[in-house]
């Protein structure tokens, strides 16, 4: 069994349980990298740097909604439904947006976290209620929340649908397609997570969002990586972009510096991984003024 089975298995139950919904599905973190790496190994595109490591294992899946999809009671409703009819529990310490179910496989246990999350939101519809940023949820009585993730630049118009295939809990063979955020939103979300765990004394989590850099310049194809320059050159005045190139600047600059430290550390780095490209196509995208 897959290390990311229980993932996809909830995956495809949560879409089954949403297609009369008709919601996009965009799945970022970790497992959105994940399915990336294994579609690319399946279809054999070529990729911007050839060298790269073995897919990670998560147990959570970030789910982004919408704006419009949130901003509607009726249909955040039918999501609402659908979690309950999967046997998720609402995680205690992160009530609305984070929850969790068991599921049994292989014999055995396994416990798989969704996180709800909505990207930038613009000008904000009427029907959302935003009072207790960064929890967004629309107007109505309703215990379902998402987290607002502003530097997720580009998330609904610039995502990319690829297929996934396995089984849902009851042994049925399923497939979907969901849509997974394009280079230069990933590459924002990353560096800025990797900023605000930098000092965590956790460091794991620093490691793998270092290591996601890695891996999201790696998997870029040739029509992502020209995108994602003109994307960078597009927002080159948002504070979310400035902020970007100061973290490149403070903690990618060289291969001495505390970010490609964290990537060395991980249990996944090799010594054949391309980190002097990675690090020219990271200033190349976020260059210092």
């Amino acid at each position: 069994m897959s290390a990311c089975a229980p993932l996809t298995t909830t995956l495809l139950d949560l879409a089954h349980a949403m297609r009369q919904a008709d919601i996009p599905l965009t799945i970022g973190g970790g497992f959105g990298l994940y399915l990336k790496q294994e579609h690319l190994r399946s279809t054999g595109d070529r990729t911007l740097l050839s060298r790269l490591p073995e897919p990670r294992a998560t147990n959570d899946i970030d789910l982004f909604l919408r704006v419009d999809v949130l901003a509607s009671l009726a249909t955040m409703q039918q999501v609402a439904r659908a979690l309950t009819d999967l046997d998720f529990k609402v995680v205690e310490n992160a009530r609305y947006f984070q929850w969790q179910r068991t599921l049994v496989m292989g014999g055995m246990e396994q416990q798989v976290k969704i996180d709800l999350l909505v990207g930038p939101l613009g000008e904000r519809p009427r029907t959302l209620k935003t009072d207790k940023l960064p929890r967004v949820r629309p107007r109505g009585k309703l215990q379902l929340h998402a987290y607002s993730t502003e530097e997720a630049i580009g998330i609904d118009r610039e995502s990319t649908a690829i297929p996934v295939r396995g089984f849902r809990i009851d042994g049925t063979e399923d497939a979907t397609e969901v849509f997974i955020p394009h280079a230069f939103t990933y590459l924002l979300m990353k560096l800025h997570a990797f900023a605000d765990r930098r000092e965590d004394a956790r460091k794991d989590v620093g490691r793998h969002h270092a290591m996601d850099l890695y891996r999201i310049v790696a998997m870029m194809t040739e029509a992502e990586y020209h995108r994602t320059l003109e994307l960078a050159q597009e927002y080159v005045e948002d504070q979310r972009v400035e902020r970007a190139r100061a973290i490149v600047a403070a903690d990618f600059d060289t291969d001495t510096r505390l970010g490609v430290l964290r990537v060395r550390e991980h249990r996944l780095y090799r010594d054949d991984l391309q980190l002097d490209e990675f690090l020219d196509v990271l200033k190349e995208v976020f260059p210092q003024p």
